[in-house]
């Protein structure tokens, strides 16, 4: 019964993540873009890391909820391994990291018309990041995870830099203020981008660690 509703918490979780990115796409339009100064469509909107890194998320969720539900054994135990699932855990900690950090005093909330893109804001960087990083401390795990497993981690945030930059280099449009190279603050954006990668992986390891050491004895217990 547990499992069940951990199953359906989930799937709502993921399911709510999918409409609001939905409803993003379909709503972005040129109100926003005045607002920011910042060019913004629907096409460019699917070109943060933050959008791309919440889909990743909500099919995960969905993915996870509907293999407890059916039972399938294999597929659950592939989605909850470490090495992918604190994957997603340090993307989604990284977004909501930078966003504190750097973004949201650029951008800004806002005004009180665009009330709902506001309420996503919260929900894309501050709670479906929260909800993920809780569940990574719900979920037992039994495997280690290995220090090298964090530059495996770090291809992809790699690839997402170079392939905007090079989009920027070509359309003239950067996903964020930072990212465009004639900015003042583009070593200072860039740097923070990369410590937070590089600081949210090597906590989650650690902890990960820790979690999975205190946790041997309690499952030899109930394995005997």
């Amino acid at each position: 019964m547990k499992k069940k509703r951990f199953a359906a918490a989930i799937l709502i979780i993921g399911l709510l993540g999918i409409a609001c990115e939905v409803t993003k796409i379909v709503l972005y339009d040129e109100q926003i873009s005045l607002e920011w100064c910042y060019s913004v469509n629907q096409w460019n909107y699917l070109a943060y890391f933050t959008v791309i890194i919440n889909l990743l998320v909500d099919l995960w969720l969905i993915t996870l909820s509907i293999s407890i539900l059916v039972k399938k054994k294999r597929l659950y135990e592939f989605l909850i391994l470490p090495h992918v699932q604190g994957a997603l855990v340090l993307y989604i900690s990284s977004v909501c990291l930078v966003y504190c950090l750097f973004l949201f005093w650029f951008i800004g909330p806002f005004s009180e018309s665009l009330w709902w893109a506001n309420v996503m804001d919260l929900w894309s960087h501050l709670l479906l990041p929260a909800a993920m990083m809780g569940i990574w401390f719900i979920v037992p795990h039994t495997q280690v995870l290995r220090w090298r497993m964090l530059f495996f981690w770090l291809v992809l945030p790699i690839i997402y830099i170079i392939l905007s930059e090079v989009r920027g280099l070509i359309s003239d449009w950067y996903p964020y203020p930072f990212f465009r190279p004639s900015w003042v603050l583009f070593p200072v954006g860039i740097f923070i981008t990369s410590a937070c990668f590089i600081g949210i992986g090597s906590l989650i390891i650690t902890f990960h660690n820790k979690k999975v050491v205190q946790n041997k004895p309690r499952l030899q217990k109930i394995k005997k």
